[in-house]
């Protein structure tokens, strides 16, 4: 076991809860910026927000990953883990750069959507945040872990039930695809087939950087 360094666990453990709260304030405004769908002026605002705040998380990001750089032996077990914690938020980072894509692209293809399928995006972005708000707790309880002695509190329940919400996004995902097809022209469906891809990605970044947390996890 490393000997503690109490001011660098506290700079890291700071950084990281940083990192992470802005993580989450990025896609809060994913839900809120399909909520704005109908009004444009509304849905520009909306998806500035959510523009600038990932560019926050990217300024976040590289102040936490300096200080993860500068570890050494005598400090935490984050020196251990240097690398695969570097990994770790490049893959949370994914999260808030596949929610920029989304909105610029909804905003470039200004869809004429149903309600139904209105509803349904919303939905996807509403539980790609529940996803979003677990993964960004045990990632912070792991670090801490890292910070701390003894051991690491285990994060496969909150994996699993990441797992869960993607699942149910894809299911989302496909239901609304079905109708498209069935109720609209082929190029109306085809877009709404581009932004569900471009929506999809979200979910995915979540649950992908999820299960590399739990392989920091198991290794540790």
């Amino acid at each position: 076991m490393a000997t503690r360094s109490p001011e660098y666990a506290e700079i890291v453990a700071e950084k990281t809860g940083t990192y992470l709260a802005a993580v989450e304030d990025c896609l809060v405004l994913l839900p809120q910026a399909l909520s704005a769908a109908d009004d444009g002026r509304s849905l520009t605002d909306a998806s500035a927000a959510l523009v600038e705040q990932e560019s926050v998380c990217d300024d976040h990001r590289r102040r936490l990953c300096g200080a993860i750089g500068r570890s050494r032996p005598n400090y935490t077990d984050v020196y251990l883990r240097a690398a695969d914690l570097a990994e770790l938020f490049s893959m949370v980072d994914a999260i808030p750069d596949a929610a920029e894509r989304f909105v610029r692209d909804f905003e470039a293809m200004s869809p004429s959507l149903s309600e139904a399928t209105l509803t349904t995006l919303q939905d996807v972005a509403a539980l790609t945040l529940s996803a979003v708000k677990l993964l960004t707790d045990a990632i912070e309880t792991y670090v801490e872990g890292l910070l701390t002695d003894g051991p690491n509190p285990p994060v496969g329940a909150a994996v699993d039930r990441i797992s869960e919400l993607e699942s149910q996004c894809d299911q989302f995902r496909n239901d609304v695809l079905s109708r498209a097809f069935e109720a609209h022209s082929t190029a109306d469906a085809l877009v709404v087939r581009a932004l569900l891809q471009s929506l999809d990605a979200v979910p995915n970044a979540v649950e992908d950087a999820a299960d590399h947390l739990l392989f920091c996890w198991s290794d540790t």
